[in-house]
């Protein structure tokens, strides 16, 4: 294995544009290793995937996004550029473990810190809803880091469900997470309506859209805690006002709890997740 880090090795097989574009962050999910490849550096990205192999004896496959988002999950389509021909992640994170197709399960990595972060919040007994669930991170690392009564995993693709399942089985933590295959406009005033105490909502994009119907699956003064990729001047002053205006259209009192910078997103935006109540 090589010593030193990625843009350190790189650094003399760049030219000075390629180095002025060169991103040296990717996402780490065990085996398999995700990264963004500006396309200065296309003629590049073998040489850059090889290095990271290179760099991380866990890591076997690298993969490059090929592509936007699409379809109706979502998803990001990915392109191997080094290693095994493999697309299945093998992740662990907080004593839980988790498998998934990269390209057909939304994963960040990133979110880790979050995860815990909420864990130390949620009070003995809770029932907690993971609004998006994908392949199960939030509710299976909140069942085997808290002492939560229940926790609802709800997510629409049928590809991510298939993996929630299995990672439930693999970290047994079925008697605490019940999944629903199932859309969030459609199940969460209805067949949850008033059941969680706190609400996880980790959409990227479009959270927003949800949060009338995620209310009605809270209980009064409950928590909820909401991601958004906003403009970086504004990202808190936008997330706030989205559910204070939501709160107040179902008489609702708006207490704000937290806001935090989860990550960079782009050159302009940026996540943040709001904390607040709703009595």
């Amino acid at each position: 294995m090589q010593k030193g880090n990625l843009k350190e090795i790189l650094e003399k097989k760049l030219n000075k544009k390629e180095k002025a574009v060169f991103i040296k962050s990717f996402d780490s999910l065990g085996n398999l290793a995700v990264i963004e490849v500006p396309e200065e550096l296309e003629k590049k990205e073998k040489l850059i995937g090889e290095t990271i192999i290179k760099l991380n004896k866990n890591i076997k496959t690298v993969c490059k996004i090929s592509g936007p988002h699409k379809g109706k999950y979502r998803l990001q389509p990915l392109k191997i550029i080094a290693g095994e021909k493999n697309f299945t992640a093998e992740y662990k994170e907080s004593g839980c473990r988790f498998i998934f197709d990269v390209r057909k399960v939304f994963f960040s990595p990133r979110l880790s810190n979050e995860r815990i972060r909420i864990s130390k919040l949620i009070k003995k007994g809770e029932t907690v809803g993971c609004f998006f669930a994908g392949a199960g991170p939030f509710p299976i690392v909140f069942s085997k880091n808290t002492e939560i009564k229940k926790a609802f995993a709800v997510e629409l693709n049928p590809q991510a469900v298939k993996y929630l399942k299995k990672n439930i089985e693999a970290n047994k933590c079925g008697n605490k997470v019940e999944v629903f295959r199932a859309d969030v406009n459609k199940i969460a005033g209805t067949k949850l309506k008033n059941s969680c105490d706190r609400i996880v909502m980790p959409m990227p994009h479009g959270g927003e859209t949800f949060l009338h119907v995620t209310l009605k699956a809270l209980k009064k003064g409950g928590v909820i805690h909401f991601y958004q990729v906003l403009e970086k001047e504004t990202a808190f002053e936008t997330a706030i006002k989205r559910a204070e205006k939501e709160c107040e259209k179902q008489k609702r009192k708006f207490t704000l709890l937290e806001k935090r910078k989860v990550r960079p997103f782009s050159a302009a935006k940026i996540q943040v997740v709001i904390d607040f109540r709703a009595d």
